[in-house]
């Protein structure tokens, strides 16, 4: 193929996308042309007429045919956004959300309330997956907080720890693994805060989502059971014996949930405070619980 620019380019991958039924054609192409550049945005516009050599272009190429075959894009380039910061990912852990995000900022709102800048707090992060949650909340909570990452997948905490390591919070951070709070308990761990975005999706459910996600995404990362709720569940039944008395706790829940999760924490008499904050489509996404 002869030489092309930079603008062809965007051209070329952006129609081969949309030919492909991929959405946010133009978006992709252009990502993909920066990452296997290495190019910045304001890089990429000044310099539209740059002639692309065969190895960029076959670069660029292969990241297109990868998406346009459905693997996700997170995957292709290893890595994705949350809170500002980068984190590693692959198919060993579920891509972070950016409604995960809200989840984290409640947190660490109500701790602030809770507690004093320089409280020694334990928190933990029940099934980390890449660690968003918790290398998040080492990165921009108090500076006496140290945060337990687990889950039940031993790639998933090496994963983690390499964005621990990347964000400059490892000495801040443990990583145990373990069937949710089973851990915990064996332990006899008490925390403080607890967070925790576990498989929310009902089993039937996890066969109509999009491509991307259920021929990617490790499914033990997304099926939640019969009706979604089986992790709620099983938590549950160890909270007492894992929240100090005075705690928080933040879940992530799926649509048609929070009311449920609501009312299961209510009855167990622990908390003083349940409530749901909704995300920006106005959905019930998270439960907050607070003990007193």
């Amino acid at each position: 193929m002869s030489a092309i620019t930079v603008r062809e380019a965007l051209q070329k991958a952006s129609r081969f996308l949309r030919e492909n039924n991929i959405e946010d054609a133009t978006f992709l192409a252009e990502y993909a042309i920066r990452h296997a550049l290495g190019w910045d945005r304001t890089c990429f516009i000044s310099r539209m007429s740059h002639l692309l050599t065969a190895e960029e272009w076959d670069a660029i190429e292969a990241i297109i045919r990868r998406r346009a075959a459905g693997e996700p894009m997170q995957y292709i380039v290893g890595s994705q956004e949350f809170y500002g910061l980068e984190f590693k990912v692959n198919p060993s852990v579920l891509i972070p959300r950016p409604e995960t995000e809200l989840l984290v900022e409640e947190i660490v709102k109500r701790a602030r309330e809770l507690w004093s800048e320089d409280a020694k707090l334990s928190v933990v992060d029940i099934g980390t997956g890449s660690g968003a949650i918790a290398v998040t909340l080492a990165v921009i909570g108090g500076r006496s907080w140290k945060v337990t990452a687990t889950d039940i997948a031993e790639e998933s905490l090496a994963t983690a720890c390499l964005n621990a390591e990347r964000h400059g919070v490892k000495h801040k951070l443990s990583f145990v693994q373990g069937d949710l709070l089973e851990p915990l308990l064996q332990q006899e761990h008490t925390v403080d805060i607890l967070a925790s975005n576990p498989p929310y999706i009902p089993s039937f459910d996890v066969a109509q989502l999009d491509m991307q996600v259920k021929d990617h995404e490790p499914l033990r990362a997304l099926d939640g059971g019969e009706d979604g709720l089986d992790f709620y569940r099983q938590m549950i039944q160890g909270l007492s014996c894992i929240l100090k008395e005075r705690a928080l706790l933040g879940w992530e829940v799926g649509i048609h949930q929070a009311e449920i999760v609501r009312g299961w924490l209510e009855d167990t008499g622990l908390f003083s405070e349940v409530y749901i904050v909704r995300d920006l489509a106005g959905i019930g996404r998270h439960v907050i619980a607070v003990r007193v």
